[in-house]
């Protein structure tokens, strides 16, 4: 399975560097992060294998890809807006740089090889996600944050990329459940983000958690009957590997 998973990556990365304009090389390189997991990306993939598509992985990379510029962008935002707080420094080319990112990942998605019905609704699920994940941010830029305060609807904001991932896993296949799979993938998403190293939304009950196969276990519950044990395989898997290699982020 990890052999799976660093050819999945490696298909990722390579489309996110070839997808980057030049002139963007010195802003982004930074943020590639070579070591990074690609979560949302491995997290679709694993949903459209485990639903048992016919797409070859060359087919369906680009929407993977598209998820990752995303995530990149409010990476790109956070920290600008941090070394404000550190230096003052306006986060103007920080913005400027993820909005750049953010349009190239729709560009990506508009470009996926499918019917054009298909491409609107990949297309749609994707802009509706980037707008949820980007009122998290804004809930996240606040100094003072109270991880137990958090409503259900703020949870999944903040996780709306890997409930996109769910979404356009389900979107692909035809697997009817796809707005189930978006909910419960957000709380999948939210969850990684409060269990990763040095995270703001981290607290003393997420640091000691040892069990990190329990928050596969509701999106399951979503997956069809046939698919479960497939994607219980290849979630498992993808979610130590990014638990694992993700660097810490002080301010995720």
């Amino acid at each position: 399975m990890r052999r799976t998973i660093a050819r999945r990556r490696a298909a990722i990365e390579s489309a996110l560097r070839t997808r980057l304009p030049d002139a963007f090389d010195r802003v982004t390189e930074e943020s590639l992060e070579s070591n990074r997991s690609r979560f949302r990306g491995q997290v679709f993939l694993a949903l459209v294998d485990g639903f048992d598509s016919d797409r070859s992985l060359e087919d369906v990379v680009p929407l993977a890809a598209s998820l990752e510029l995303v995530s990149l962008q409010t990476r790109l935002h956070r920290r600008a807006l941090e070394r404000f707080r550190r230096s003052g420094t306006l986060p103007t080319e920080g913005v400027l740089a993820g909005d750049l990112l953010e349009s190239k990942a729709f560009e990506l998605a508009t470009e996926f090889d499918a019917e054009p019905a298909l491409v609107e609704r990949c297309f749609g699920a994707l802009v509706e996600a980037t707008r949820s994940v980007q009122e998290g941010q804004s809930l996240l830029a606040a100094s003072e944050i109270d991880p137990e305060a958090l409503d259900p609807a703020d949870e999944r904001r903040i996780g709306a990329l890997t409930g996109c991932a769910a979404e356009l896993a389900a979107l692909l296949t035809g697997v009817d459940s796809r707005r189930e799979l978006a909910r419960r993938g957000s709380r999948f998403g939210f969850y990684v983000r409060r269990h990763r190293p040095e995270s703001r939304l981290s607290t003393d009950r997420t640091r000691d958690s040892t069990d990190r196969s329990r928050p596969i276990d509701p999106l399951l519950e979503a997956c069809p009957p046939a698919a479960r044990a497939s994607v219980r395989e290849q979630l498992s898997a993808v979610l130590e590997t990014h638990l694992d290699r993700e660097p810490a982020d002080p301010i995720a």
